[in-house]
């Protein structure tokens, strides 16, 4: 487990790191989890009426993004939760998913904080005043995997294309490569998992590669994922950490990563990072 201070330390010797679950985020957790079955147990048109007409925000059905191919689309439905607001979200004030909206606005203001200290360690391991702001570009993603699926693999093997996720799941299936093999992922209970994505890779000039990983088929009735996708800013250009900043543009690599997997360019939201 990586303690305050080291957590870029372990990036760079590891390729990934954990990070302790704080005891108030531990509990929005199982709220999001609760509140996550009753959201997407709901008739398919109740949920496509809380997703955005580009799949951007709210509800993203079974189909609409994958890892490598479009012929092999990700054996989950997903939610997505951008910036704390709620009001990104359509019709974001029904019934039929408040409850969902409420847990997710609890757990996305410990896990940024969280977020906030990994990057205030890269900060200070590159030399940095200040961490980057993140909040208005970043989002939770819930992904919620189909339990009759026959494929070996329910995500093939990919990164995911950010600065860096904080991963857990309330079931096993994730397989990170490591020396080249894919291995089973032995995360301490109580812990995140800080995947690195491309866009740190080229922030550190290569220091730090991308997390490539996969999620395995193991039959369960549920398995849940949560997910916190942190990107730098996207309305204005920023430095990378190390490397020659001539012509370097962190904002459209992190804009345009989502269209390996079929998504559309990330928004841009408010220009003043939210608290």
């Amino acid at each position: 487990m990586s303690p305050t201070g080291t957590t870029t330390a372990e990036l760079l010797h590891e390729g990934r790191c954990t990070v302790p679950l704080s005891r108030p985020a531990a509990a929005a957790l199982d709220d999001v989890y609760a509140e996550a079955q009753r959201f997407f147990s709901q008739a398919e048109d109740v949920k496509l009426a809380h997703g955005s007409a580009d799949f951007n925000f709210g509800y993203r059905p079974y189909g609409r993004q994958y890892s490598v191919t479009p012929d092999r689309p990700d054996e989950n439905a997903s939610f997505t939760y951008w910036a704390g607001d709620p009001a990104t979200v359509p019709q974001h004030r029904a019934p039929t998913v408040t409850g969902f909206l409420r847990a997710l606005h609890t757990y996305w203001e410990v896990v940024t904080e969280t977020a906030e200290t990994v990057l205030a360690d890269l900060a200070g391991h590159y030399g940095r005043t200040e961490p980057l702001p993140f909040r208005t570009s970043s989002y939770l993603e819930i992904n919620w995997y189909l339990p009759d699926s026959e494929r070996d693999l329910l995500q093939d093997r990919h990164e995911d294309g950010h600065l860096f996720t904080l991963a857990t799941s309330d079931g096993p299936g994730l397989e990170l490569e490591i020396d080249g093999q894919m291995c089973t992922c032995n995360r301490e209970p109580g812990t995140l998992l800080v995947m690195p994505g491309s866009v740190l890779t080229a922030m550190t000039d290569r220091q730090i590669p991308p997390l490539y990983h996969q999620v395995r088929n193991y039959h369960l009735p549920r398995r849940t994922t949560v997910l916190l996708l942190v990107n730098p800013p996207l309305d204005r250009p920023v430095a990378p950490y190390a490397g020659d900043p001539e012509g370097f543009d962190a904002a459209s690599l992190a804009r345009h990563s989502g269209s390996m997997f079929g998504l559309p360019p990330a928004p841009v939201l408010d220009a003043v990072d939210r608290p």
